[in-house]
């Protein structure tokens, strides 16, 4: 639920910006990281009910996007990771290094192949994870 409130709040906070400043606001940047095991990703079951989610975040101020990553991986899966490749949307691939699943305030991780979540992603996610499984390198 805590998580629930902070996204609502950050997103009526960002409208009003966006209103002031006439829409001459840079877009927040968020990063996500794609792990594959076994044919499977690592998602997000959103609590908010919104659908599956890569893991990933917004950047803090003064953290780099890698650093958004790792951590963003960490809260809401439990898993120490490791970045392998650099997509702009920006998604990342890695593999877990170290670590055991856990839920969080966004959700609970679980496993699924593709095909039993594509048509219930939320965002962008399904966009990212049909380019990454076609090799498809784009900015988004």
């Amino acid at each position: 639920m805590k998580e629930k409130i902070k996204g609502i709040v950050a997103s009526i906070i960002f409208r009003v910006i966006a209103l002031l400043t006439l829409g001459q606001i840079s877009p927040i940047l968020s990063a996500c990281i794609i792990i594959e095991r076994d044919g499977k990703f690592l998602l997000i079951d959103r609590s908010d009910g919104l659908g599956y989610t890569i893991p990933g975040g917004i950047v803090r101020y003064k953290e780099t996007v890698e650093q958004c990553v790792l951590r963003e991986a960490r809260e809401e899966t439990g898993y120490t990771v490791v970045i392998q490749f650099r997509a702009a949307s920006i998604a990342y691939k890695g593999s877990i290094v170290s670590g055991s699943e856990h839920k969080s305030g966004e959700g609970k991780p679980c496993w699924h192949e593709p095909g039993e979540v594509f048509g219930r992603m939320a965002f962008d996610c399904e966009e990212m994870l049909k380019d990454y499984l076609s090799g498809k390198q784009r900015f988004a």
